[in-house]
């Protein structure tokens, strides 16, 4: 069980991602990179407040080549799909307690990039929010959300 937002977690989602990707008929072709910057908030004890933490996200046809902090902002390669949001929502999402599907619509996660194309590889898509929402046991060493008492 590796702990959130270090390399042996985004190792254990990028494989996470690929075992159910082998099952899947029709996954898209091709190569994509996403981009997820989890900027802190205050709230989440795993991004300081007015820091970042940026990651990105290779797909080839479907499975997961990488998944990998970068330096910045700015990964160096061209994006197709950018998710930026609050630390508090990525962590809330990565424990399961808030859909991603969700965050997006309501703004809280910012997305850009074709939304039809991820409309229509819903199931794909599926795929990818699952292994990262409970596809892996994630330890929690500073704490797991809710916090301050909140409720799930």
């Amino acid at each position: 069980m590796p702990d959130i937002y270090t390399s042996d977690w985004y190792e254990a989602v990028r494989d996470s991602i690929n075992v159910k990707v082998a099952e899947m008929q029709g996954v898209p072709e091709g190569t994509w990179h996403v981009a997820i910057d989890i900027v802190g908030d205050g709230r989440s004890p795993y991004v300081n407040q007015g820091a970042e933490r940026n990651f990105v996200v290779r797909i080839e046809d479907g499975r997961c080549a990488w998944y990998r902090e970068v330096d910045g902002a700015d990964p160096g390669v061209r994006l197709d799909f950018r998710f930026r949001g609050p630390a508090e929502e990525f962590d809330r999402i990565a424990a399961g307690l808030l859909d991603p599907i969700d965050a997006a619509l309501r703004g809280t996660i910012k997305a850009r990039g074709d939304m039809r194309f991820l409309m229509r590889q819903a199931e794909h898509v599926q795929v990818l929010l699952e292994a990262y929402t409970d596809g892996v046991e994630t330890l929690w060493p500073d704490g797991r959300p809710p916090y301050d008492g909140e409720s799930a």
